[in-house]
């Protein structure tokens, strides 16, 4: 009976490594390409839609600051080449969306001045994709959304459909943090809210705060503490009229 547990936990091992290394490097017969999680993460299945989306807002610099770029992971599959190979991307208009324009919210994925960050260099088959987004008026209104997706060229074919595509969410407003909903634990996002927890703790609470405060517990449940009372004794200050948010509800913090 142990003999064939240990056979079937060794067929299982070998299917999982299997699975992970198939949606990278499984692909001998062309080259391919398509995005993935983090370098260190990449045979981890867990992580294979991690990254797939971002949010990223201006609000936090100053009015000097007219660019910011986030940054996705690219794979090329099929193994590596001696020469460089430039890759292509356009975007994908999302039905119902206040869709980003070229030019006008984000550099053009053409612009001459990005040529050597869409590349794959020679010999490797990752690279960290640039999208830059730019500071228009428009964006201290809305927030529009950026849909990138692999497209064929000369060099690479498209790799699993999944994995093709990219999404960015941006703005010159207060927005979710990416962690919000599953590592900080302060209930049900609103604007009202997330300014109220920033003026309580004098942090910033960007995706670059969140993302170290969730990794320690103590820490993030000191700031939760400092924010309690905070609104504790904002609403007995003001009895009659009690933090609510920009939709009417009471601002609670779990």
């Amino acid at each position: 009976m142990k003999k064939l547990s240990l056979i079937y936990i060794s067929v299982l091992v070998i299917a999982l490594i299997s699975s992970c290394t198939e949606e990278y490097y499984l692909y001998n017969d062309e080259a391919r390409l398509q995005f993935g999680p983090d370098i260190s993460r990449i045979y981890r299945p867990s992580a294979k839609m991690e990254d797939t989306t971002k949010n990223s807002t201006f609000y936090y610099y100053p009015e000097s600051r007219q660019t910011d770029t986030v940054y996705f992971d690219l794979y090329a599959i099929g193994g590596v080449a001696d020469q460089d190979r430039a890759f292509k991307l356009i975007q994908e208009p999302v039905p119902g969306a206040d869709n980003a324009e070229a030019g006008v919210h984000y550099k053009r994925f053409d612009d001459p001045s990005l040529s050597s960050y869409y590349t794959i260099k020679a010999g490797e088959v990752h690279c960290k994709v640039p999208v830059i987004m730019l500071r228009d008026i428009s964006l201290k209104s809305k927030t529009v959304t950026l849909k990138l997706q692999v497209a064929q060229n000369e060099n690479f074919k498209i790799g699993e459909a999944s994995n093709i595509w990219r999404k960015v969410y941006f703005t010159d407003r207060l927005i979710k943090p990416d962690l919000w909903d599953t590592r900080l634990g302060l209930g049900v996002y609103s604007n009202v809210k997330h300014k109220f927890i920033i003026d309580a703790t004098g942090q910033r609470w960007d995706n670059e705060f969140c993302n170290l405060v969730s990794a320690n517990f103590a820490e993030l449940g000191y700031w939760k503490g400092v924010v309690k009372i905070a609104l504790l004794e904002y609403n007995a200050n003001n009895p009659s009229n009690p933090l609510r948010d920009e939709n009417g509800d009471l601002v609670v913090i779990p």
